[in-house]
């Protein structure tokens, strides 16, 4: 299996150069010597000229890392580094002379799910087939057997690892294979009065092959697709239909380096009916698209043409050519029909010269979020309107339109449009979103992976200013009319996608392998008379590092405003996401993005949401309150015991479970609308010896619990600044009588040595922070340019403000920090992260900012709810989960 796939891949390196080709040769070198080519069948897909056999086979096995790579990680390459060193032996010891002799191989089709290989030497004409079959028992040690097949012996032996050879020697040429079928064609081929030379467009291509190094591959398109078809999951063939009809044949010159390989070569489409004739007439274009495409792509599929115009009349002239018309020509009639909207005309149009798909590093087994398709526009206003009036036609709602980081995001519910104008392996993006940069129009699935490629944008995270790609790149030509760029570490679960499913365990077996190369492109240019030049280039760099974009993404019911909380799941160690739609739907969200239950409840949940661990067993369960009940969950989401426990009036806080011993002994405690705060024991019965005192005002923020001098002390601070400081018991262990502003803003504690320099703090309208000591007294304090409606957050020490699009950051003497000014208003208070960070929601962006003020990299990343900061995998990697619209979005942080 192992052997099938990595045989595969070269094979699809080299067959998706079957979609690609010129802008580099132009002289014909020394003619390659073809004296084998006469035997081979005429039904190869694949022909491999080896120049000479042993200096290459020398040359790769002590210089080059890539063969090396494969020898120590994988059975296929090491089993074959021992059977090409045993032929590169019997060379040199039985057949000395052709040592350094052309070696000829051909890849056959062989059955409906296999192939096979044959393998070609000229001997000289004073060999004889006595000699040859002795040379080979003393080498081998072993006797081959023999049978006559069209008046011409064909010999069968066995090798050390116990497999079987077929060979033959006739008209001078020694052919073996592990088929005794293609040794019978080889025969047949030779007593043919025609060969591949004799094929107009194989001698044409070998015409403009040159005497290479390292070799040459010569391609029969039509038969290498059927191969490449082997490979590809039945779903995805629809992708790779163009390779049947691609072009007649390809030659491509080899170059290896130690840590690179390279093709360059010529292909022939000779008549109007293939594929790659789209682009003849057509100017290479400069691939542009890569200042905008994000870093972390992983397959870039891209036109460049110099009359878009042209490229697709003469598309429909191949889909006439191939009776498909009909199909596109109802597809567009359709469009009009349905919507009134002509889609060549409004969006076909538009497109200037170039028009590329691309995935993004896929970090799960569904990509839909990471598919983009975008065309640099010839006219941008008219781009724009056109548009628009078509997303008025067909949109079945009004989509508002918003801005992210000043890009405009707009909506369109088109349908299985882009396969039909562009054709394959342009996949369809439906109901697409889309924004506009730099004369690009960009459509992804998704508003919030829009967002992502914008935010890349705007941190100058894309593929052109990625050092890696400048240094890969310098092996490419800067203009192409068709070009392929798959970065082969990032692109393991496409592999896994779109692959046979057999194949998907040994991508999870050599990940380590796979993420050591880091990339492959494929170039095509038009040239003179029917050729097209190839350009492929293949680099191992072990370099791979994930970038910091969204792990995964996960669309719920509604849209979420409340924070996605992270809790610990007791069996594994990992975190999960516990979070509330807008529709009161709770949802468990797995660490890979699954939802684990969902549960719908009738309100919304006040404060917290707390785990505890009910029957000691280290089993944990989730405890929440809405304004009418106390809820407590188990793994499951079921109800535990008696829950949910209905309150006896409407709660106007979070409840606060409170642990006085450490002993997982439960109080809950929560406030309610009739100035009462109530005590429930766990198994939720209130609790007998509760001695609270209805208050003037009732609790509206979090209740605080903290022993010092050995006493316990509850804090409940009250709607109306008023501050109880109880016992256990309920009762006032202190009187305050100074309060708080009256203001309902978040009320943060300062634990301090003793009573004195314990306080609690908060901002009133006019932006004084106020602090009340447990000493009773009272402290404002006036800051520099903070102005009423501010917001305010307590970290630490440092007293940080919002209004507006300020933060504003002071230290405990009243020294600014910072003041930071950001593009759009900040919503919110600034979220305190760690004592060196805090966090703010600006635009529908979220920003980390250090100590210093400075944004730290990498943001800001699409987001517009409070975030959570967690290594959810136990990988060492920070991650942090966000609501956006109606999705949850984890992302990866850089270190």
């Amino acid at each position: 299996m192992t052997k099938k796939i990595l045989l595969g891949l070269f094979i699809l390196l080299i067959g998706a150069v079957s979609i690609i080709a010129y802008n580099f040769y132009k002289n014909v070198k020394k003619p390659v010597s073809t004296s084998s080519i006469v035997a081979v069948p005429q039904n190869a897909a694949l022909i491999l000229q080896e120049n000479n056999f042993s200096a290459l086979y020398k040359k790769i096995s002590s210089t080059n890392i890539i063969w090396e790579e494969l020898i120590g990680n994988t059975t296929t390459a090491k089993t074959a580094n021992a059977q090409i060193h045993y032929f590169d032996s019997i060379l040199n010891h039985s057949f000395k002379p052709l040592a350094n002799q052309p070696v000829l191989s051909s890849v056959h089709l062989s059955g409906a799910n296999n192939f096979d290989l044959i393998f070609y030497i000229n001997l000289p004409y004073d060999f004889t087939e006595q000699e040859l079959v002795q040379k080979i028992k003393n080498t081998t040690h072993t006797n081959p057997t023999s049978r006559t097949y069209d008046a011409v012996n064909i010999y069968t032996a066995t090798t050390k690892e116990n497999k079987k050879i077929a060979f033959t020697f006739y008209k001078n040429i020694f052919a073996f294979s592990s088929s005794t079928v293609l040794i019978e064609d080889v025969i047949r081929q030779l007593n043919s009065k025609t060969s591949l030379k004799d094929n107009p467009s194989f001698a044409k291509i070998l015409a403009t092959s040159g005497q290479a190094e390292d070799g040459n591959i010569y391609i029969n398109n039509t038969n290498f697709s059927k191969i490449v078809d082997q490979f590809i999951s039945s779903s995805s063939k629809k992708y790779s239909s163009n390779l049947e009809n691609y072009a007649n044949w390809t030659e491509l010159d080899i170059k290896t380096k130690p840590n690179s390989l390279m093709l360059n070569g010529f292909t022939l489409a000779s008549d109007n009916n293939k594929f790659l004739s789209l682009f003849k007439n057509q100017q290479a274009q400069q691939t542009n698209a890569h200042s905008i495409i994000p870093s972390n792509v992983a397959f870039f599929y891209h036109y460049g043409f110099s009359d878009a115009k042209a490229f697709f009349e003469q598309r429909k002239q191949l889909l006439k050519s191939k009776n498909q018309f009909f199909n596109y020509q109802k597809f567009i009639d359709q469009q009009n029909e349905n919507f009134g909207i002509d889609i060549e005309e409004e969006l076909l149009s538009n497109i200037g010269n170039e028009l590329a798909v691309l995935i993004t590093e896929p970090l799960t087994d569904d990509f839909t979020s990471n598919q983009f398709l975008l065309f640099k526009t010839n006219n941008i206003d008219k781009t724009k309107t056109d548009l628009e009036n078509m997303a008025q036609k067909v949109n079945e709602e009004p989509y508002h339109s918003e801005a992210f980081n000043e890009f405009a995001i707009h909506k369109i519910d088109l349908q299985n449009v882009f396969s039909q104008l562009f054709g394959k392996p342009f996949f369809n993006i439906n109901s697409p979103f889309y924004t506009i940069i730099d004369d690009y129009v960009i459509f992804g699935q998704t508003e919030s992976s829009i967002k992502a490629f914008i935010s890349d944008y705007s941190n100058n995270k894309t593929l052109a200013k990625n050092e890696n790609f400048q240094a890969f790149s310098d092996n490419l030509s800067s203009d192409a009319n068709l070009s392929v760029y798959v970065n082969i570490a990032r692109s393991v679960n496409l592999f896994k996608a779109y692959g046979k499913k057999d194949f998907a365990p040994i991508f999870e077996e050599k990940l380590e392998l796979f993420r050591k190369f880091e990339a492959v492109a494929f170039q095509v240019n038009t040239e003179k008379n029917n050729l097209y030049y190839n350009n492929i280039y293949l680099k191992y760099n072990p370099i791979y590092k994930q970038d910091t974009r969204s792990l995964w993404e996960l669309q719920l019911d509604t849209t979420i405003s409340s924070k996605p909380q992270l809790v610990n799941n007791h069996k594994t160690g990992a975190k999960e996401i516990f979070v509330q739609d807008d529709a009161h739907k709770i949802y468990l969200i797995s660490n890979t993005g699954k939802i684990v239950w969902s549960k719908q409840l009738q309100s919304a949940i006040i404060g917290k949401t707390h785990q505890i661990d009910v029957y000691k067993n280290n089993k944990l369960q989730l405890l929440f309150n809405t304004k009418n009940k106390i809820y407590l969950l188990d793994r499951n989401g079921n109800n535990v015991e008696k829950y949910p426990v209905k309150l006896e009036r409407e709660a106007t806080n979070g409840v606060t479970p409170l642990d006085y011993t450490n002993t997982r002994n439960y109080r809950l405690l929560i406030g309610c609308s009739n100035n009462m705060v109530y005590n429930y024991t766990i198994h939720g019965d209130l609790v007998d010896g509760w001695k609270y005192e209805s208050a003037e005002s009732f609790a509206n923020q979090e209740i605080w619990h903290f022993a010092l001098g050995g006493k316990d002390y509850i804090l409940v601070p009250l709607q109306n600044g008023q501050v109880k400081v109880l016992e256990r018991s309920g009762k006032d262990r202190l009187t305050i009588s100074e309060k708080l502003p009256a203001t309902g803003n978040k009320v943060f504690l300062k634990k301090g040595r003793d009573l004195s320099k314990t306080y609690i703090t908060t901002i009133d309208t006019n932006g004084t922070v106020s602090k009340v000591y447990l000493n009773n007294k009272k402290e404002q304090i006036l800051f520099e340019n903070i102005t009423a409606g501010s917001n305010f957050t307590f970290n630490n020490n440092q007293f940080i403000f919002s209004n507006n699009n300020n933060l504003i950051a002071f230290d405990s003497e009243i020294n600014k920090i910072y003041d930071l000014e950001l593009e759009n208003e900040i919503v919110g208070s600034p979220i305190a992260i760690s004592k060196e960070k805090t966090g703010v929601i600006s635009g529908n962006n979220i920003y980390i900012i250090n100590k210093t003020g400075s944004i730290e990299n990498g943001f800001p990343l699409a987001g517009s709810t409070v975030f959570s900061i967690s290594d959810i995998n136990n990988d060492k990697t920070v991650n942090l989960v966000v609501g956006d619209g109606n999705k949850i979005v984890t992302y990866n942080l850089e270190e």
